[in-house]
């Protein structure tokens, strides 16, 4: 059976939505000048896809080049005319934002949670339709639960989605943005965060039993238990109330500092 011919023709800008619910992030407006130049230099490569909506025409994908249309001052642009339905457009937008180079962490995630929220889809529909693997999905949309703080450092990919995820366990707000900043700023791998989540808890525990709030009968009261870490430097344990800023232990950062003073 022959395909249908593609509907092409020349729109005029002011004639097109622009999409409702745009599933990238900010724009960068330094790409859509980039972009610009190289129409304004090699012309259109690819039409624009259009569906008909209320008597005009609404953007399924292309809108980086409909953009750059509008910052050459253009008045038409190239597009291809097809009656799409919402599922399939939004399926079409998701597919051409996961094949952006730029994409960022926290716009994946959206791309999945929109199908999810918008579609019913599965964590197994969403792996399905997109070509990916559950277990990527599923990092993905657990980062949208995590506190905005966190997917800031996730989205400047300052963090990894894993590391988020397992300090993001720590139910003391306090202490969570202490080993998130530290984090951020010394660098953090998933075997360290799961240690300090692990040391969290087993001195929440021993608090917890400590005032007798975790045994019925008469209070039970245990020694503090000391928390420690690991020196970033040597590897060697050292007590929380010893470390530096750096997180290191004393005979590193003493190291670190001669090594400042013989660098001086």
């Amino acid at each position: 059976m022959d395909e249908k011919i593609p509907q092409i023709e020349a729109i005029r800008l002011g004639d097109i939505f622009e999409p409702e619910s745009p599933l990238r992030g900010i724009i960068d407006m330094e790409t859509i000048r980039e972009l610009a130049e190289s129409i304004r230099e090699k012309g259109l490569l690819q039409p624009i896809l259009v569906r008909p909506r209320a008597e005009k025409f609404e953007i399924v994908f292309g809108h980086r080049r409909y953009l750059a249309h509008k910052l050459l001052g253009a008045d038409m642009i190239m597009a291809e005319v097809r009656d799409i339905p919402d599922e399939e457009c939004l399926l079409l937008r998701a597919i051409e934002n996961l094949q952006r180079e730029d994409l960022s962490p926290m716009e994946e995630a959206n791309v999945y949670g929109m199908l999810r929220n918008k579609l019913n889809y599965t964590v197994e529909d969403i792996a399905r339709k997109m070509g990916k693997n559950r277990i990527t999905i599923r990092k993905y949309l657990r980062l949208l639960d995590l506190p905005e703080n966190f997917q800031k450092y996730v989205d400047s990919r300052v963090l990894a989605i894993s590391v988020a995820t397992v300090l993001a366990e720590i139910d003391d707000e306090v202490l969570r943005n202490y080993y998130l900043l530290s984090a951020a700023e010394n660098g953090c791998s998933l075997k360290t965060a799961e240690l300090w989540v692990s040391d969290y808890q087993a001195t929440k525990a021993a608090r917890y039993y400590q005032v007798g709030m975790g045994v019925d009968g008469p209070e039970v009261h245990l020694p503090p238990k000391p928390i420690f870490h690991a020196c970033e430097q040597c590897l060697q344990p050292v007590e929380l109330n010893q470390l530096k800023h750096l997180i290191v232990c004393p005979v590193c950062w003493k190291e670190i500092q001669r090594r400042r003073l013989d660098a001086a």
